[in-house]
């Protein structure tokens, strides 16, 4: 049987070593991927063939932003 477990970052010491306590037959623990390994992939990907689109950011951009800015600040 194969299942995934998310387990609290304060109890993980305890799950682990009740883990470990099986003979080691019993249980094949493999790290898994940050949730975002999948998406960094990709675009790393997409850099590679020449795919990625990128914009160019003109200084009235930046002059909208920092207005915005000090109308929220």
């Amino acid at each position: 049987m194969t299942m995934t477990i998310t387990v609290n970052d304060s109890i993980a010491d305890k799950v682990m070593a009740f883990l470990n306590s099986f003979p080691k037959e019993a249980v094949k623990i493999e790290p898994s991927d940050p949730w975002y390994a999948d998406e960094v992939k990709r675009r790393a990907d997409e850099y590679r063939r020449g795919e990625m689109k990128t914009v160019s950011l003109d200084q009235a951009f930046w002059d909208e932003m920092d207005d915005y800015i000090d109308t929220v600040a």
